[in-house]
């Protein structure tokens, strides 16, 4: 019976032994489980993260290359539409100025010819595949066709030229203008950024391009009419006229519409030497013409001198044109490297998420939960002893007995410093390091324990003025200065034992027991006045970030909603007084 006793003990020893040794390892598998669940979290929150930044750095890139594709082609309407100032002038010179003429032309379509070519393989390397096809197709042949008109009349006798020959020859010219303009159109038609920040630079780009051609066909016009000394024609009297108001609509456009961001020191000159230069001479010019014609006077001008009396004033829509659209090219370049920035740091901060999690977790498994799990082995072993033959060996094992407990504990101290620093995290806000939401709670259920609840307990609301226009104007990391900026003047206005809550994004609580509004009041614009004297503001960079806040308090409530409500109240009441003002 004792030997049957013995064995009996022997295998129920044995199989909670093994049940142990299975439970530790289902304990292990569960830590990695843990392990991947937290890693698949993180990756799951970072990922969208990281996709989204991504696809804003595509667009970006996008509306870059297609601001890039703009100028390039608007340079060259720009060229073509110049090219009529040397045409205008192989028709209309004296015949001893012919061939000076003649060459000046050839040297100019040289120059228009290269930077044709080099547009359409900047096009083509663009991806603007569709516009370098449209430039070969229909541009070329219409400019083929305008110099060829215009070769035929600078070759026609000079006895035997009209005004009506000379007159298609320009008008051929101009479709030749039109014809790229078209390109243009079609490129900003089938632009996939121009809904995005940028729009307002792509409808720039066509204005001036389509001004800078306005104010020389305004010239053009009347050129036939001033070279053979006739009267204008109705048709070139009216073109001239609706050119002359379509350029000054044009240039009422574009002070609208160009970005105040744009509108700089240099901007401003550049547009006033366009009214004096081209308004102000320019157009006097061809209307003192128009008014010779009208009049039946001899004109005051021939072709040639007309044409240089314009270049002066073309140069100066040229000189704006070329300013704004090296602006929208570097507006465009600053928004990929930002988004480019952004992505960068998303990716970075995914990995360095995923880097803390994984050795925090790798941490806590080995030197938390691992030496917690053989110690528990050791324990167990040590409670169902194999054998009690040797004196020796039961006191080695009351020695690893002590020395279990001894880790056991310094674990578990451990541990309940770890769960510290976790529940502290969770309470705490991350951006502020003041107490957040979870902790409010917390707080409120202890209020609500209490005998007196809400009947002693005083709350502030506090909220950032004009808080979206700090974001709008100067950015989210300027935007998260000042909110740190306002929570440090918190926290240095109360005591110690008071609770500051960062309630939303630019809104704060002060809880405070054992009160009167009077103090309440006092405390409320002491920090109102604390905010308006942060050193933020003084330093390098913030000199124009102007904020204030408004406060609203109350004193005792039956509930913490009615005790919100009426703090809110009393921040409206704050807010309709103008801001940076406290209520009650």
């Amino acid at each position: 019976m004792q030997c049957c006793s013995g064995a009996m003990v022997f295998g129920y020893g044995v199989k909670i032994m093994v049940s142990n040794a299975l439970r530790s390892e289902h304990i292990r598998r569960r830590l990695w489980v843990a392990m991947l669940v937290i890693v698949l979290t993180v990756l799951l929150i970072g990922l969208p993260l990281i996709v989204s930044s991504y696809i804003s750095y595509k667009k970006s890139s996008e509306a870059l290359s297609e601001i890039q594709s703009l100028k390039i082609l608007s340079e060259l309407t720009n060229k073509v539409s110049r090219e009529r100032a040397p045409s205008n002038n192989a028709m209309t010179g004296a015949p001893e100025d012919a061939e000076k003429y003649l060459a000046e032309l050839q040297q100019y379509r040289v120059q228009v010819d290269q930077l044709l070519q080099s547009t359409v393989q900047s096009l083509n390397h663009a991806g603007q595949h569709r516009a370098a096809q449209d430039l070969r197709r229909n541009f070329v042949p219409a400019l083929m066709r305008g110099r060829q008109q215009v070769d035929a009349y600078a070759a026609t006798p000079y006895k035997q030229r009209t005004m009506r020959h000379m007159n298609d020859a320009i008008t051929a010219m101009f479709h030749a203008w039109d014809a790229c303009d078209a390109v243009m159109q079609n490129l900003v038609y089938d632009a996939e950024q121009k809904d995005q920040a940028l729009s307002n630079y792509y409808t720039l780009i066509l204005l001036l391009s389509e001004l800078r051609d306005q104010a020389g066909r305004s010239a053009s016009n009347i050129m036939p009419a001033v070279s053979f000394q006739q009267s204008i024609p109705t048709e070139n009297l009216a073109s001239s006229l609706q050119t002359q108001h379509q350029t000054q609509y044009l240039w009422r456009l574009v002070g609208v519409i160009q970005p105040k961001n744009s509108q700089t020191a240099t901007f401003d000159t550049l547009y006033l030497r366009v009214k004096h230069g081209f308004f102000d001479h320019g157009l006097l010019v061809i209307a003192n013409l128009v008014d010779d014609s009208l009049n039946a006077r001899p004109y005051r001008m021939t072709g040639p001198e007309l044409t240089r009396s314009m270049v002066d004033g073309f140069a100066t829509v040229v000189e704006l044109q070329n300013y704004i659209l090296e602006s929208s090219v570097k507006v465009a370049y600053s928004e990929q490297q930002n988004a480019k920035k952004k992505l960068i740091y998303a990716i970075l901060m995914v990995l360095v998420s995923l880097l803390t999690v994984s050795m925090t977790m790798i941490y806590a498994r080995k030197w938390v939960f691992g030496p917690l799990i053989q110690a528990r082995e050791q324990l167990f072993k040590l409670a169902h002893p194999e054998s009690k033959t040797s004196s020796e060996k039961s006191s080695k094992q009351s020695l690893s007995l002590f020395d279990a407990i001894h880790r056991l504990q310094k674990k578990l101290h451990q541990r309940e410093a770890l769960e510290f620093q976790l529940k502290h995290i969770a309470h705490s806000d991350s951006l502020t390091g003041v107490a957040n939401r979870f902790a409010l709670d917390e707080y409120i259920k202890l209020l609500e324990k209490q005998s007196s609840q809400f009947q002693n307990t005083c709350l502030i609301v506090i909220d950032i003025d004009n808080f979206k226009q700090v974001n709008d104007r100067f950015g989210h990391i300027v935007g998260d200065a000042v909110i740190q900026s306002v929570a440090e003047s918190l926290k240095a206005s109360i005591r110690a034992s008071d609770l500051l809550v960062r309630y939303g994004g630019d809104e704060f609580l002060v809880l405070v027991e054992n009160i009167s509004l009077e103090r309440a009041l006092k405390i409320a614009e002491k920090i109102r006045k604390a905010v308006l004297a942060s050193d933020l503001f003084q330093r390098e960079g913030f000199e124009q970030v102007n904020v204030s806040i408004s406060a609203g308090a109350a004193v005792g409530a039956e509930s913490w909603i009615a005790l919100l409500a009426r703090a809110d109240e009393a921040l409206f009441r704050a807010k309709a007084k103008g801001k940076n003002s406290v209520s009650d």
